[in-house]
């Protein structure tokens, strides 16, 4: 049974909402011939676009594998096969060991195995542009080790029980 999901449904709505502000104030501003102030919205909404497109993506989780999908263009899938790590991270990098605010919860799929460092990399530099992650719940989770034979993998994730 296919799965779909959007990735960070809160990230997706805050810049689709912004884009579609900033569309809305550029048109009014050409309406009233305020050119340049219309170009300052412009560039408002050119800069929520990648966010919108990264956060508004779906990902869908099937018997064949996992896919990350717009509604016009597949851009990225793995076969279950392919996927060499699954795991769950939390995005508060610096917090205290013992700390169960570990800030945005992900689940990341991916193509190669990573060590503690390259995890603290990759959270340090998020999102990744090169796997799969859509923001953790535990269906979405179970959604993924029903299908995933290997451990899961966890990092800054708080106290969750896999």
């Amino acid at each position: 049974m296919k799965k779909t999901y959007l990735v960070d449904t809160f990230k997706a709505a805050v810049s689709i909402t912004t884009a579609l502000f900033s569309l809305t104030i550029v048109i009014s501003l050409i309406i009233i011939h305020r050119f340049g102030s219309a170009a300052v919205f412009f560039l408002i909404g050119l800069i929520f676009i990648k966010p919108m497109l990264t956060y508004a993506a779906f990902v869908s989780v099937d018997q064949t594998g996992i896919r990350l999908s717009l509604p016009w263009k597949t851009l990225k899938s793995f076969t279950w096969d392919e996927i060499a790590e699954v795991g769950v991270a939390g995005t508060k990098l610096f917090a205290r060991k013992d700390s169960k605010n570990t800030g945005s919860l992900y689940i990341y799929i991916s193509d190669i195995a990573f060590t503690d460092e390259e995890r603290f990399n990759m959270m340090l530099n998020w999102p990744p542009k090169n796997m799969i992650f859509l923001t953790y719940s535990k269906q979405r989770l179970d959604q993924i080790q029903m299908r995933f034979s290997n451990k899961i993998q966890t990092y800054n994730a708080g106290d969750i029980h896999l």
